[in-house]
């Protein structure tokens, strides 16, 4: 007996729908052996408060209640938005969000009781606050929340998106603006009159430093004569010789010279007619 292809195909499409839904149920599964307990946030929208910081309150449901007090939980904090304040242009102030991927989680870890004070007793459900604050690197924006058990690394409840309300630092982004013609013309009018002012300065400087020239002979005074500076000043001797000068001597030597000369000259011319 032969199976006709419009068979043959309706066979296939009914065994992968069959082997795809065995697929969903292994994953359902594994997810739920993964993840334990029921997590219930109070707000899922917080305010900032005046200390910087953001107050969380959640309640925390276990499938049964745990063998100790304190169970030491982490609450991974990854940013996937940020609240950015913009300065633009007519001081016009833009507050918009910014998508952020890739970004490292923010880790908390706390030891969250299950004990109840009134009876003493340790039950499967609790309510925990804690607060985060922006010295540890929290910011305005929005965060997904995931809480895990650190004993066995198991996911408790499914991860929530908190939206942390508040206001970052503004941004400055308006366009540079360049002096104009006239100011460059007030700034040289400025300059002009400081120039003119200046001679001014120098007539005010000028008294001063009169006075202090004035003053300069008053403090360089010479001491008053006392009796010993009436005698004549002493005689200030030159080097070598007797100091003593004749009157007319240069000249006796000269004419001398000139006798004893002439004298020569008539003796020779003698001798010679001789």
């Amino acid at each position: 007996m032969e199976v006709s292809p419009l068979n043959r195909a309706s066979f296939a499409t009914r065994r992968f729908v069959l082997v795809l839904l065995q697929l969903l149920a292994v994953l359902l599964c594994s997810g739920s052996a993964f993840a334990a307990g029921r997590v219930q946030w109070k707000s899922t929208a917080v305010k900032e408060r005046e200390d910087k910081s953001w107050r969380l309150e959640v309640s925390i449901y276990m499938p049964r209640a745990p063998d100790v007090a304190h169970v030491p939980m982490k609450f991974e904090f990854q940013p996937t938005a940020y609240y950015a304040r913009d300065m633009t242009d007519g001081d016009k102030l833009v507050e918009h969000t910014v998508p952020l991927t890739d970004r490292q989680s923010l880790i908390e870890s706390v030891d969250v009781g299950f004990m109840d004070s009134g009876s003493g007793k340790i039950e499967a459900r609790t309510r925990f606050s804690f607060k985060v604050t922006r010295a540890h690197g929290y910011e305005a924006g929005e965060y997904k929340v995931t809480i895990r058990d650190t004993r066995d690394g198991k996911m408790i409840g499914t991860a929530q998106t908190l939206k942390f309300q508040g206001e970052n630092e503004t941004i400055d982004r308006r366009a540079m603006v360049f002096a104009s013609k006239d100011k460059k013309k007030d700034d040289k009018k400025e300059e002009k009159k400081a120039e003119a002012d200046k001679p001014a300065e120098e007539k005010q400087d000028a008294p001063a430093e009169d006075t202090a020239k004035e003053d300069a002979p008053a403090a360089e005074e010479k001491p008053e004569p006392t009796a010993d500076d009436n005698a004549p000043p002493p005689v200030e001797g030159k080097p070598g010789g007797c100091g003593c000068k004749v009157t007319g001597g240069e000249r006796g030597s000269t004419t001398a010279i000139a006798f004893s000369l002439l004298g020569l000259a008539l003796l020779i011319n003698r001798r010679r007619r001789a």
